[in-house]
C-alpha cells in the first residue's frame, strides 16, 4: 500500500515535475515539443489508471500549462486535482483546501460533530484528511469525473472565470449532506 501523506506526494509531485522540465530543457528546439507531447501522454496514461500522483501533475500542466502542447484551461485544473484528492492524495487534498474549507466548516458545524467524530475516529490530524477525501469522492461523483474520459477531452484554453468555478462550488455544496450521512452511518 502507497504511502499517500502530503510531504511524500509532494515529493513525488516535484519529481514528475523536474524530470519533465529537465527532459524539455536538455531537448533542442525542435525537439522540444515532441519531448512534452510524448511526458504528457506518459502522464495522461498513468492519470487514467487512477495514478493519484500524475493526476496531481496533470492539474499542475492544467494551471500553468505546457509550452505549446497544453494550454492552461481551469477547469481541467480543478477536475483532475478533485480526483487526485479523491483517489487519496493529501498535497491534493491541501491543494484544495481554500475550495474545500466552506465544507469541512460546515460538515465540523453539524450539532452531532461530536458523534461524528467518535463514529469515524476524527482527530485534528486526519479531519482535513478524510473528510476532504470524502468530500472529493462525492464531488468527483456529482460531477461525473472519469480520469479515462477526461484524458480524451479536447485541448482547449479556458482562464480562470467565476462560471466554470461556481460548477465547482455547486457540486462541493450539493454533496455536503451526501457525505454527513456517510459519516453519520
Amino acid at each position: 500500500m502507497e504511502d499517500f501523506r502530503s510531504e511524500n506526494c509532494q515529493k513525488a509531485f516535484i519529481s514528475e515535475r523536474s524530470k519533465v522540465q529537465k527532459k524539455i530543457a536538455k531537448a533542442t528546439f525542435d525537439e522540444k515539443e515532441d519531448i512534452a507531447i510524448d511526458m504528457f501522454n506518459d502522464v495522461c496514461l498513468r492519470a487514467s489508471k487512477n495514478d493519484c500522483i500524475a493526476q496531481d501533475y496533470l492539474a499542475y500542466v492544467f494551471k500553468k500549462g505546457l509550452i505549446n502542447v497544453v494550454p492552461v484551461n481551469y477547469t481541467k485544473y480543478m477536475q483532475w486535482e478533485i480526483l487526485a484528492a479523491a483517489n487519496g492524495n493529501q498535497f491534493a487534498i491541501d491543494k484544495l483546501s481554500l475550495f474545500l474549507n466552506y465544507a469541512l466548516n460546515e460538515i465540523m458545524f453539524a450539532e452531532d460533530f461530536g458523534f461524528i467524530v467518535k463514529r469515524n475516529n476524527l482527530t485534528q490530524e486526519n479531519y482535513v484528511y478524510v473528510v476532504g477525501r470524502l468530500l472529493c469522492e462525492a464531488i468527483a461523483d456529482e460531477l461525473f469525473l472519469d480520469a479515462e474520459k477526461l484524458v480524451k477531452d479536447p485541448l482547449i484554453f479556458e482562464d480562470f472565470n467565476a462560471r466554470s468555478m461556481r460548477v465547482f462550488d455547486r457540486a462541493r455544496n450539493f454533496v455536503i449532506p451526501k457525505v454527513l450521512k456517510f459519516l453519520r452511518n
